[in-house]
Parts: C-alpha cells; sequence; structure tokens
C-alpha cells in the first residue's frame, strides 16, 4: 500500500513517476482522477480485468504501478483486490495500491492533491 500523502509527494518530487492505473468506475475517473493516470476497466468484473490486462501489454514486469479506485471507503471497496491480485498473477512485482481509506474526493481531491477530470 501508499497512503495518498506519499504518493502525491512522489509524483511532486520523482522523475521515475510509477505506471498509475484507476481501476474504478469510469464515471468517477471522467470526474477526477491522478493527472497522468490512465483508465482501466473495474476491477470488479471479468470485462475490468481484460481491460487492465490490456492497459498492461508491453510493460515490463518490474515496472512500478500504483493501481487506484477511490470509489467507497478501502474495507467496502470491490475493485482494487481483484485488480491487485490480478496484476500479481501476471508477473508484476513492484505493485502497490493507494489506501483510500474514505474515496478519492476526501482522500486525494480535499486534501488539494492534484486533480485533473475528463477521459
Amino acid at each position: 500500500m501508499i497512503e495518498p500523502a506519499a504518493l502525491a509527494g512522489q509524483l511532486k518530487n520523482s522523475a521515475d513517476k510509477p505506471l498509475l492505473l484507476q481501476v474504478g468506475f469510469e464515471t468517477l475517473y471522467a470526474q477526477g482522477h491522478i493527472p497522468d493516470s490512465k483508465y482501466c476497466g473495474p476491477g470488479r468484473d471479468s470485462n475490468g480485468i481484460a481491460r487492465l490486462k490490456t492497459c498492461l501489454e508491453g510493460v515490463s514486469h518490474k515496472r512500478a504501478i500504483v493501481l487506484y479506485c477511490g470509489c467507497c471507503p478501502w474495507a467496502e471497496c470491490p475493485n482494487i483486490r481483484p485488480a491487485f491480485e490480478a496484476v500479481k498473477a501476471m508477473g508484476f512485482t513492484n505493485v502497490k495500491v493507494v489506501h483510500f481509506a474514505d474515496n478519492f474526493g476526501q482522500d486525494w481531491a480535499q486534501k488539494g492533491y492534484p486533480v485533473s477530470s475528463g477521459e
């Protein structure tokens, strides 16, 4: 796991940024997401996992990857755990998930971290 504050600092200060993949709901991604992140389908269903696998085609298995959703409180998120398990099963070794205790809005946007909107 990585906490939002740690990720925000890493994105601001790092030349070697991780591959950011949003694995939640497309409407939430369109409303607001971490800049330079890519929407890769909801991790909760087989279509979303297939889309996630497509997003990772050609990516080095050693590349730093950060997955996030933020649709709801961490303990209730239907997307992040299946997405994480799928990425690990594909052989990726440097994978983290963002710990949004409540949701993306509260734990990222309202903290003043950068947000992009649209597709």
